[in-house]
């Protein structure tokens, strides 16, 4: 078998499915397509505005004097604003702007639209938030939905042509013509962990589509126009910056708030307004006291991000050659740290990355709930090292998270310490190497002397020790197993795995330390065995005697575990396997919970599995007060 069949092989088995997600430029208008078809084929005004326009004998005008009519409608709403009239003018300045937008030759007209898509979106705000008008109306008015929809795609236009000029910067205003005279947008980025000096640069989201994700649509109907927001950084930063990833995108939403044409008294006056970048992860609507919900896309930024990283050759360099990639091991951030939520830790299996997280990830942070109160971390590591090695790895990562994160006598303090897990595969068996004391049960495994009597280095001691001795982390509250081979894997002694562990180059200092152990302690090791640390393919064979030890380690008096299994087919579970992991070895008695579903060895990407997950977060929640009540996802 050569190098190229095996890695297809090995991605396929273990990885169960494709890591493989995409972002590719939108055919079309997107604006005006798929989420807002109400307004896509939009050239006349609707049946309730024809009747508007008949009530004041406007009907017959309006083919040829468009213009004419709209400014005797703003004559009429300024006199006595009903909600009629303002809808009308929304709509009529939608139409005309995409008229005279189709007019590209014509520069005249090509301001007329922008003009006219300005109006849209002042007389929509105006229908959804002046509360003279929306007193008494109902959501389940049609024209509150359209309403929306002449909202956002005025706003999209104005944004578009912005972006035309220059990048939107945060903090610098945007400059625009309308009407004749200049007006200014201020940009602005408020209650938010993220600062103006995290955002690069701004794409609106509609600009791209996804492949490879199952949940493409946004999760949440509104107003506003969703952006991806992109932070870049060359170099590795400190304190929090250091957990990000050197390109992060994140999901923001840009909202309008236009002084209002029907209440201005002065129609000439510079009109100023504010472009606000909200973060829908801590707000959901807008507006007081009647709120109406914003858009909302999560899954094109998400996607936009993982689809431009090399994970997925990092995954084979990590297995292959853990030595030249252990410098990329870490947890890695995907917004600021928010102390008042509980972080969730989600570890990755072998041959594998953190795009294994993603459909769950994607899923999870479409859940209001979820968001409220958790925020997520991924950790990457070489998964080509031994166990002790890649679990002494994220205990590094975790307790270094600790160091920056955690804040002593504060709700910070509280929610760290109530930190969850997720482990796939190997990675399961990392979560729970964290969680467990290891008393001598890894040192035994190499030596029949106690380590207080070995020779050698104070340097070489201090790493071994590192490597064998630990207790449980204080701090983890809850591990969740995802197709976790406790007792190994019947996969590493088949052709592919025999195959797989040869190709695993051991890095260097882990030779030599070995070397230089067996060099000061001659007698204290059997040669033939203690060569060198088994690698994570040689560590999942069924008769492992790291994995029988982990077994037998005390686990954290304060911990829970749960075990979310897979199933090729359905029938008694004990027959079951999920084509890698086989029941009898994912299994554990001492599990609070154990759900066994219909997948192969990819379980983390299944639905049921996904909704496992959600109802053990809402457990964990459950389970414990909190030292401090989190901010809601109120109106802003």
């Amino acid at each position: 078998m050569n190098i190229t069949a095996w890695l297809g092989l090995l991605a396929a088995t273990l990885v169960g499915g494709s890591d493989t997600i995409t972002v590719s430029p939108s055919r079309g208008d997107r604006v005006v397509s798929s989420w807002q078809r109400s307004i896509g084929t939009l050239d006349a005004p609707g049946e309730r505005t024809i009747e508007t326009l008949k009530r004041y004998e406007l009907d017959r005008r309006l083919r040829r004097d468009p213009d004419g009519v709209i400014a005797q409608l703003e004559t009429l709403a300024r006199q006595k604003p009903e909600p009629d009239l303002v809808f009308a003018l929304a709509e009529l300045s939608w139409i005309e702007g995409r008229r005279n937008e189709g007019r590209r030759g014509d520069k005249k007209k090509g301001a007329t639209a922008l003009d006219r898509y300005v109006d849209t979106v002042a007389y929509a705000y105006d229908f959804l938030f002046d509360p003279e008008l929306s007193a008494g109306r109902s959501p389940s008015d049609p024209r509150y939905r359209l309403a929306c929809d002449l909202y956002n795609g005025g706003l999209d236009r104005l944004i578009r042509a912005a972006k035309s000029k220059d990048k939107i910067l945060l903090g610098d205003p945007i400059t625009l013509k309308i009407h004749g005279k200049e007006q200014v947008l201020k940009v602005a980025l408020n209650d938010s962990p993220w600062q103006m000096r995290d955002v690069d640069e701004l794409i609106v989201a509609s600009d791209y589509e996804v492949s490879g994700l199952d949940s493409k649509s946004r999760y949440q109907y509104g107003i506003g126009v969703p952006l991806i927001a992109i932070r870049r950084s060359e170099t590795p930063g400190k304190g929090d910056d250091k957990f990000y990833p050197p390109e992060v995108a994140f999901p923001l939403t840009a909202v309008l708030r236009p002084t209002s044409k029907l209440r201005d008294t002065d129609p000439v006056a510079d009109r100023d307004s504010t472009l606000d970048l909200v973060d829908t992860v801590r707000w959901r609507s807008v507006g007081q006291p009647d709120a109406v919900p914003l858009e909302v896309d999560v899954t094109t930024p998400l996607a936009y991000m993982w689809s431009r990283t090399d994970l997925s050759r990092y995954r084979w360099t990590g297995l292959l050659r853990p030595g030249e990639a252990a410098g990329r091991a870490g947890l890695m951030t995907l917004r600021p740290y928010e102390p008042d939520k509980i972080p969730v830790v989600m570890i990755h299996g072998l041959a594998s990355s953190p795009l294994a997280w993603i459909a769950m990830l994607n899923e999870l942070l479409r859940d209001p709930k979820i968001q409220e109160r958790y925020q997520f971390l991924l950790y990457v590591y070489p998964t080509g090292v031994g166990l002790p090695i890649a679990a002494s790895g994220l205990r590094d990562a975790l307790l270094d998270a600790e160091s920056v994160f955690d804040q002593p006598g504060t709700t910070a303090d509280h929610e760290f310490k109530r930190m969850v897990l997720l482990g796939h595969s190997m990675g399961g068996l990392l979560s729970h190497a964290v969680a467990v004391d290891s008393d001598d049960q890894f040192w035994a495994l190499s030596s029949f002397r106690r380590f207080e009597d070995i020779v050698g280095s104070p340097a070489v001691l201090e790493k071994v020790s590192h490597y064998t001795f630990f207790k449980p982390l204080p701090f983890v509250g809850r591990v969740v197993f995802l197709a976790t081979p406790h007792r190994g894997s019947d996969y590493s002694r088949r052709m592919v795995g025999r195959v797989g562990a040869s190709l695993i180059a051991e890095p260097d200092d882990y030779g030599k330390l070995l070397g230089q152990l067996i060099k000061d302690n001659p007698d204290a090791f059997d040669r033939r065995k203690f060569r060198h640390f088994p690698s994570s393919i040689e560590n999942l064979d069924v008769s492992s005697p790291v994995l029988n030890a982990l077994m037998n380690m005390k686990r954290g008096e304060n911990v829970k575990f749960h075990s979310i299994i897979g199933a090729q087919r359905p029938g008694p579970p004990a027959d079951t396997t999920d084509g890698v992991v086989p029941y009898r070895s994912s299994h554990v008695d001492w599990s609070a919970s154990e759900r066994v579903v219909i997948s192969d060895h990819g379980v983390q990407r299944d639905p049921e599995a996904i909704r496992e997950v959600r109802r053990i977060l809402a457990e964990h929640l459950a389970a414990g007060p909190t030292a401090g009540k989190p901010p809601t996802a109120a109106a802003r």
